[in-house]
């Protein structure tokens, strides 16, 4: 009788298990439409990145000159992300990356392991106070695919989710935030090869906001949908467009970059400075039709690869 109780009680508890999970999960801010997604959520909660989900570097990029991608840089801590831009020492600075151009900065990114697509992203941070260009988005339909990605003859995607900067120098970007998508024709290096871009229309959007980015936590949302994208601050719908090319999965990627072209380089001083990203949720649409396939194998062509 005593092992039969046990057994009974081992059975409730496990059965009562997912049901558990079920309540314990955030529910989506739109409704019943989409489902909880805990494999490419991450609450940032533990003592060290989920190495499960995430890279804590970009396999196939090694930054943005004149700034590299340093491990070094990503850290969880105290229930966030932290990514830090942080001024290169003289003697952190190889010739090899002299050479190259990389020698000024270091910066930080994470990659989902995981592609992903239909669904609805909220990630909820606050910028670092530095000129660095802050960012969440989704890319890289191609990275398990060398003969797509570094051959001509196709495009690939990007979703930017955020962007911003906390502490701008170059003049009229204070308190803006941007939304963009992307279509780069291959072969498609990251920042090297992908200067080439169909023009989609109502491809970015801008706002300028009543906060700083710096001081405090906000969230930023992207909803994508076979018809269309969304994006939202704070809960509110700020930029709707068609969906016509966004139809592949994606990589979640968290990032910090020096933009010169863009923003203007950081202010030594203000170095180092950290990228708080407090969660990354994610909840995918319910019964949403299958993304298109990839194309087939690819033998011909001109071959770039970094």
């Amino acid at each position: 009788m005593k092992f039969s109780l046990l057994a009974f009680a081992t059975f409730l508890c496990l059965a009562a298990a997912p049901l558990l999970r079920a309540q314990d999960a955030p529910q989506c801010p739109l409704g019943d439409d989409y489902e909880f997604a805990p494999e490419l959520s991450d609450e940032f909660n533990g003592d060290s990145l989920d190495d499960d989900k995430w890279f804590d570097f970009n396999p196939s990029w090694r930054g943005r000159k004149p700034a590299l991608f340093s491990r070094k840089n990503v850290e969880v801590r105290d229930g966030s992300l932290r990514l830090t831009a942080s001024l290169m020492k003289p003697e952190e600075v190889d010739v090899e990356n002299k050479a190259r151009g990389y020698d000024k900065y270091w910066k930080a990114i994470v990659k989902s392991k995981q592609k992903t697509d239909y669904g609805y992203y909220e990630a909820r941070c606050k910028s670092m106070k530095a000129c660095v260009c802050n960012a969440v988005w989704l890319y890289d339909p191609f990275s398990d695919r060398p003969d797509i990605k570094y051959l001509e003859g196709e495009y690939s995607e990007e979703i930017d989710i955020l962007e911003y900067c906390g502490k701008p120098r170059a003049a009229g970007h204070e308190r803006l935030y941007y939304a963009t998508l992307h279509r780069y024709s291959t072969p498609y290096l990251e920042s090297i090869v992908n200067k080439k871009k169909y023009r989609l229309p109502n491809y970015s959007f801008k706002q300028k906001m009543d906060f700083d980015f710096w001081a405090n936590y906000h969230t930023f949302g992207l909803a994508w949908t076979p018809t269309e994208l969304t994006w939202y601050v704070d809960g509110k719908a700020v930029f709707k467009r068609e969906n016509d090319f966004f139809h592949r999965p994606l990589h979640i990627m968290i990032d910090c970059e020096i933009m010169s072209d863009w923003f203007g380089e950081p202010d030594p001083a203000d170095l180092p400075a950290v990228f708080s990203v407090d969660y990354l949720r994610v909840w995918k649409l319910k019964n949403a039709p299958e993304t298109e396939p990839l194309p087939e194998k690819k033998t011909k062509g001109v071959y770039y690869e970094n």
